[in-house]
């Protein structure tokens, strides 16, 4: 569902939400790196992994769950598990986001011990109280109803970063989507002063650093966009991510 993929992307780059969402301190994001997994000789895959850059903290396997899926728990501990055997992980947690207890299989029996225990955490979208996290505020936005959700986007996207803006662009995108880019950005009733001109902008960035790269057969042109991509508000990892880079290479260029 494209509604996984818009979570992947808050996890990707907004991961302070998630730590909010499991009771931690947002900041602790700073010490993981999040990637999805693909196990070896089988068809499974994990779509978000929290791994920490230390050997100190546990290993987060994350998935949303949008949609009712009876075999959803025996997909999820199956690929937990082989993770665990193929990585040899001591200490983890499972976290399951629903949008809300309607779509929680319940034919659950056979794993009441591991769901009843400190290994699994189930946020459910529609039970979080308030909260001024952006990262929370944007979970929340995936499940906000058609009536409510304009007001609530043009309320969190004044304070949001360019990046931030985007999801909210994407988000809505996904609700309405029978609506334009130009009939969103109205929507949003903020256009220019707020920077949705720039979304595109930060967009089309990545692409030139692309094409750039592409065309000279070298990393030079993909380099050249490192410094107004880092005014956007990204961070080298996600900068290298985006533009195909080894993480050393973004950081060796010299930061304004």
């Amino acid at each position: 569902m494209y509604t996984d993929k818009l979570v992947y992307l808050l996890l990707q780059l907004v991961p302070q939400g998630f730590f909010r969402l499991i009771g931690r301190d947002p900041n602790d994001a700073s010490r993981y790196d999040f990637k999805s997994v693909e196990l070896n000789e089988t068809a499974f895959r994990i779509d978000g992994v929290f791994t920490p850059k230390n050997n100190d903290d546990e290993v987060y396997f994350v998935e949303a769950q949008f949609q009712l899926d009876e075999h959803f728990y025996a997909r999820f501990f199956a690929e937990i598990f082989l993770y665990l055997k193929q990585y040899r992980v001591e200490r983890w947690r499972a976290v399951v986001i629903y949008p809300s207890r309607s779509v929680e299989p319940k034919q659950v029996k056979a794993y009441d011990e591991l769901l009843e225990s400190k290994r699994v955490v189930r946020v459910y979208l529609d039970e979080l109280p308030e909260s001024e996290e952006m990262g929370v505020e944007l979970f929340k936005l995936l499940i906000a109803s058609e009536e409510v959700i304009g007001a609530q986007a043009r309320k969190i996207a004044q304070k949001a970063s360019v990046v931030e803006l985007d999801l909210i662009e994407q988000i809505l995108s996904y609700k309405f989507r029978t609506l334009t880019r130009e009939e969103i950005r109205e929507m949003l009733k903020i256009q220019e002063e707020l920077g949705l001109k720039e979304t595109a902008f930060y967009k089309e960035a990545f692409e030139e650093g692309r094409q750039e790269g592409k065309m000279e057969g070298r990393q030079e042109g993909k380099l050249a966009t490192v410094p107004l991509l880092r005014e956007l508000g990204l961070s080298d990892e996600q900068i290298a991510e985006k533009l195909g880079l080894p993480l050393r290479d973004v950081q060796s260029v010299p930061k304004q």
